[in-house]
């Protein structure tokens, strides 16, 4: 490593995911500006239409699991490295990591052997946690291995609503102090976390952008006879409002209106969406594209007309 280059470590949920282009886009946006960075996830994601620039800067390498295996027994085999490796390099840790008392499950279950010891005899200048929940998981990483590094914070959405409604009003508290900086996608959001007592001077607005360069212009002009072509991306998730939308086309098609809808995405209410489509009788306009590389998303926009891009509270609270 060059000694000059500035270092930052980047603490993620799932990695890579589909839906969070975005931290791909961090990563190698920083890498390209000459910053090292090195990526730590709490769970493995899938390839499968996985952005190329993920396999482009060959971040794979330069990435490292804390996730613990299920599986009783690859647990237990796993834990044993881990614990020697540990052992060996500071073995003053074990008996932090084994704390019962002060850690609980976390440390029966052998979690924290797997979440501390990819950090061992490394150094960073910064620390990004991505998604408050994972911030959290990472206080109690740095705390066992007295890591004396600054960290910041990007909150997204759920876990500055959705969290408020389910978990108790002290589940930040710790990171408010230890935290250096915050980033959220709103002025909206900002109000609403220095509202649960987050340091409104430690809060900043940085909304994830888009590199436009990347979406090059094309002027669009629908044919006469040409159905009006709309296109929609995101999570099948209740907060980005696809069942709205489906509602709006359906008016759409009883006023005899001639378009077709794609939908580019996946998730959880795929089932229900689809068999709404089917009852408001608009299977023949919406089309379901399934998830696909952004690259490939780039080049579907410049096939249509109009980008609709719903979004609404859901009734757990969450929303972007």
């Amino acid at each position: 490593m060059e000694k000059d280059k500035m270092k930052i470590a980047f603490v993620v949920g799932e990695f890579p995911v589909v839906s969070e282009t975005f931290i791909i886009n961090q990563i190698a946006d920083l890498e390209e500006r000459g910053i090292k960075v090195e990526t730590f996830y709490f769970k493995r994601g899938k390839l499968k239409n996985i952005s190329r620039r993920y396999f482009e800067k060959r971040m794979d390498a330069k990435a490292s699991s804390l996730e613990m295996p299920n599986n009783f027994f690859k647990r237990f085999f796993l834990a044993i490295s881990k614990f020697f490796h540990i052992f060996f390099f500071r073995p003053s840790l074990i008996l932090k990591i084994f704390n019962f008392k002060k850690y609980g499950r976390n440390a029966f279950s052998l979690k924290l052997l797997f979440w501390t010891e990819p950090f061992l005899g490394k150094e960073f200048d910064l620390v990004h946690c991505h998604f408050g929940p994972i911030a959290n998981k990472f206080l109690i990483i740095k705390e066992i291995l007295g890591l004396n590094v600054k960290m910041v914070t990007t909150f997204y959405g759920y876990d500055v609503s959705h969290i408020f409604a389910v978990k108790p009003v002290d589940y930040y508290d710790r990171l408010k102090k230890e935290c250096s900086l915050f980033f959220v996608m709103s002025n909206n959001m900002k109000e609403r976390i220095v509202a649960r007592g987050f340091d409104e001077s430690r809060v900043e607005v940085l909304p994830v952008s888009i590199d436009v360069v990347s979406y090059p212009y094309q002027e669009r002009n629908k044919g006469a006879d040409e159905p009006l072509k709309i296109i929609s991306v995101g999570r099948f998730t209740e907060k980005k409002g696809f069942d709205d939308l489906l509602r709006a086309l359906a008016i759409l098609k009883k006023r005899g209106n001639d378009f077709e809808c794609h939908l580019v995405g996946g998730g959880e209410l795929e089932d229900e969406l689809k068999k709404m489509t089917h009852d408001l009788g608009i299977e023949g306009e919406v089309k379901y594209e399934g998830y696909m590389p952004v690259e490939e998303v780039i080049n579907y926009f410049l096939k249509m007309h109009l980008f609709v891009q719903p979004s609404k509270t859901a009734k757990d609270g969450d929303m972007e």
